[in-house]
C-alpha cells in the first residue's frame, strides 16, 4: 500500500489536502479530505450589527463572494421580517447579480481550475500510441487548454486559446457585475430590504451587451453549434433520451468528418464541449463513437455500489414572476432552480432545512455534537499538537466540519441542481452511465452539468435583464431593525459550487449572538462523521484508479490524475482568511496558538 498525498490540490482559493492509500494495482482504497484553514468568520460576526454580515461574509471568497452576500441578505430579510415585502425589481436585480457571478465562476472553473488537467503529459503519452489521430487530438487539447506558465519537458508551452479567452470572458462578466453591483469582487448592492442601486435604461443596454459578448465566447469557443440550437435539443428536449441522442448524433457527425482528415479544430466544428465529450469519456468516445482512445474521465470520481451519498440543493434565484417578496423558509419551492434532497437511489424528496446538521468528530474543534446551524458551535482546538493531518481516517484531520442531511453526506453543486430540475441532458447522461456499469455521477458528468448550467443560465439572465427588470420599479423597503430583537433568520441560496446556508440569531441588544455558514465545499469535502461515514469527495475517490485513463500506461503514483480529476471536479473552495495568531517564539516547544 502506498500513501499518495496532493497538498495543496487547489490551484487557487485556499488549500485542500487530499491523502489517499493506493494498492499495488493503482486503485485508491482510502482517502481523507483536509481543509487546511480555520475560518473564523462566524466568530468575527458575534456582537456585531447583523447588517455587517452581508459585507463581511463576502470576504470568505474572491471567486463567489456574491453568493455569500445573497445568503446573508436572505437571512437578514428573515431576521428583520421583510422577506415577504422585498420589491420584485430588487429580486430581479439580485437574480441578475447572482447569474453573472455564477456564469463567471463556472467559466473560471471549467477552463482555469479544471481544464489544465486535460494537458497532463500522461495524455500526450497516451495519445502517442494512436498513430495520426493521436497527435492531432493532442495538438488540439494543448493549443486550447494549456495554462499560463506551463512547461513540458523543460520547454515553455504557449497558453491555450480557450484558457486565455475564458479569463477575458471572466473579466467582462465582472465588469457587468460592476454596472449594478458597484464592483467585483465584493459587490455592494445587496442589502437587507432590497438593493441599493436602481438600474437605468443605459444599464439595461450595457448588461444586454455583456450577454452578447458572452454568447460570442460560447459560440466561438465552448460549442461547435450555436447555443440556441444546443439548448433547443438538450435543455428543451422532450425526453432525456432525445437529449443524449442529439449529443451522440452531433458528435458522430463530427467524428465521421474528422477521422479521415485528422482535423479536430474549431473550424471543423469541434467546440471545447464536443472535444471534451468525445475524448474525455470512455463510454461516449470509445464505446459509442468508436474512437481509438479516450482519457476515461468518466471512470474517475464515481460512487461505488455501497456508497452512501445523497444530492442536495436549497434552490436558487427568486421567482420574480409572482411579484414582491419571497418565503424565507420555503424559498426553494418557488425558486427558478428548486430545492430538493435526492437520495442515493435518485429518489427526489422535499427539502426541509431542519434536517441540516453539522458535527466535528473528525475536525479540529472541541464540540462533537451534531447540531442544527441555529445552534452551531465554532470552537477550534487551541494547541498546535492537536492539529495534525497524518493520523488517518480515525483521527481528527481537517478544519472542515461534517454537514449531514438527516444523517446523510450530500454532494452539492450543478449536478444536484440539474437533477432537481429534471434537466434532460444531465439526467439522460446519468442514466446512460448507470445502464453501462458506470457511476451515474462521476467527474465527467459533473463537468458537463456545469457547462450545461452556464448555458441555461445565460438564457435566463437575458430574460431577467430585458423582460423582468423595470428601471421605474421599486428597489428597497426600509426594514425595522427592532424586529431583530431576540430573533433569528435563515438564508438559503446556491453558490456556483452548491448549497449555501447562513443562519443568524440576534439578542435583546439587536446584535448577533450566533452566526453559522454551511458552505458548498463543507458539504463536498466533508470529513468522516461520528459513524465513520466518509464525505462525498472521500467516497468518490475510493475505487478510482490513480493514474491516467485507468492506469492505461501503468501505475504512476507521482502523477495522480485520478485524484486531480476527481477532487477538482467538485470545484473545491477552501477560501477564507486565516485567523490564527502565533503568540510564541517559533522555536518554542510546544507551540501555543490563540484563535481569535
Amino acid at each position: 500500500m502506498t500513501r499518495v498525498v496532493v497538498d495543496p490540490l487547489t490551484r487557487i482559493e485556499g488549500h485542500l489536502r487530499v491523502s489517499t492509500e493506493v494498492d499495488a494495482n493503482g486503485v485508491i482504497t482510502d482517502a481523507q479530505s483536509s481543509g487546511m484553514l480555520f475560518r473564523g468568520m462566524e466568530r468575527i460576526l458575534v456582537n456585531r450589527d447583523p447588517r455587517d454580515a452581508a459585507r463581511f461574509t463576502q470576504r470568505v471568497c474572491g471567486i463567489c463572494p456574491t453568493a455569500q452576500s445573497m445568503a446573508s441578505v436572505n437571512a437578514l430579510d428573515d431576521l428583520y421580517e421583510v422577506a415577504d415585502q422585498i420589491p420584485k425589481d430588487a429580486l430581479v436585480t439580485r437574480n441578475i447579480i447572482q447569474a453573472i457571478n455564477t456564469m463567471a465562476s463556472h467559466a473560471t472553473h471549467i477552463y482555469v481550475l479544471w481544464g489544465p488537467d486535460l494537458v497532463n503529459p500522461a495524455y500526450r503519452n497516451l495519445l502517442a500510441t494512436v498513430e495520426g489521430t493521436g497527435s492531432a487530438v493532442w495538438k488540439e487539447f494543448l493549443s486550447r487548454f494549456a495554462p499560463i506558465s506551463y512547461k513540458m519537458d523543460g520547454a515553455s508551452v504557449t497558453p491555450g486559446t480557450a484558457y486565455i479567452n475564458a479569463i477575458k470572458e471572466k473579466k467582462d462578466l465582472e465588469q457587468a457585475m460592476a454596472v449594478i453591483g458597484g464592483k467585483m469582487p465584493h459587490q455592494m448592492a445587496t442589502v437587507a430590504g432590497g438593493v441599493t442601486y436602481r438600474p437605468n435604461l443605459a444599464d439595461v443596454g450595457t448588461l444586454t451587451s455583456h450577454y452578447y459578448k458572452l454568447m460570442d465566447f460560447v459560440n466561438s469557443t465552448t460549442l461547435g453549434v450555436d447555443a440556441q440550437t444546443w439548448l433547443d435539443n438538450t435543455y428543451r428536449a422532450s425526453s432525456p433520451q432525445k437529449a443524449v441522442n442529439f449529443l451522440l448524433e452531433h458528435l458522430q457527425n463530427l467524428v465521421d468528418k474528422s477521422l479521415s482528415s485528422n482535423n479536430f479544430s474549431y473550424s471543423a466544428g469541434w467546440g471545447d464541449l464536443e472535444l471534451i465529450s468525445a475524448f474525455g469519456s470512455e463510454l461516449i468516445g470509445e464505446k459509442t463513437l468508436g474512437l481509438p482512445a479516450s482519457f476515461k474521465i468518466d471512470r474517475t470520481g464515481g460512487y461505488g455500489e455501497d456508497s452512501n451519498v445523497g444530492y442536495l440543493t436549497y434552490g436558487v434565484f427568486y421567482d420574480v414572476e409572482n411579484g414582491d417578496g419571497y418565503d424565507a423558509v420555503g424559498f426553494g419551492q418557488s425558486a427558478f432552480q428548486k430545492a430538493a434532497f435526492i437520495n442515493s437511489s435518485f429518489e427526489k424528496k422535499a427539502f426541509d432545512h431542519k434536517y441540516v446538521t453539522e458535527e466535528t468528530s473528525h475536525g479540529f474543534y472541541t464540540s462533537d455534537d451534531a447540531l442544527h446551524p441555529f445552534d452551531g458551535v465554532t470552537d477550534p482546538v487551541t494547541t498546535a499538537s492537536d492539529i495534525t493531518y497524518e493520523g488517518g481516517s480515525d483521527s481528527r484531520y481537517t478544519w472542515i466540519k461534517a454537514p449531514r442531511y438527516n444523517g446523510t453526506p450530500c454532494e452539492v453543486g450543478p449536478v444536484s441542481r440539474l437533477i432537481s430540475m429534471d434537466e434532460p441532458l444531465t439526467t439522460g447522461l446519468m442514466q446512460a452511465f448507470a445502464d453501462n456499469g458506470y457511476s451515474a455521477v462521476n467527474s465527467f458528468t459533473r463537468m458537463i452539468a456545469k457547462a450545461q448550467e452556464l448555458l441555461i443560465l445565460s438564457e435566463q439572465y437575458l430574460k431577467w435583464v430585458t423582460v423582468d427588470l423595470d428601471p421605474a420599479g421599486k428597489y428597497y423597503v426600509d426594514p425595522d431593525l427592532n424586529n431583530a430583537k431576540d430573533s433569528k433568520g435563515i438564508g438559503l441560496w446556491e453558490a456556483p459550487r452548491g448549497a449555501l446556508g447562513h443562519w443568524v440569531k440576534a439578542g435583546s441588544d439587536l446584535k448577533i449572538t450566533n452566526y453559522q455558514m454551511v458552505v458548498p465545499t463543507t458539504w463536498n469535502c466533508s470529513p468522516r462523521d461520528a459513524n465513520g461515514v466518509a464525505g462525498p469527495l472521500e467516497q468518490s475517490l475510493i475505487g478510482t484508479k490513480i493514474s491516467a485513463a485507468e492506469n492505461a500506461l501503468g501505475v504512476d503514483n507521482t502523477n495522480p490524475t485520478g485524484i486531480l480529476h476527481t477532487a477538482r471536479s467538485f470545484d473545491p473552495c477552501i477560501a477564507c482568511a486565516i485567523h490564527t495568531i502565533d503568540l510564541t517564539d517559533r522555536t518554542a516547544t510546544p507551540r501555543t496558538f490563540t484563535i481569535v
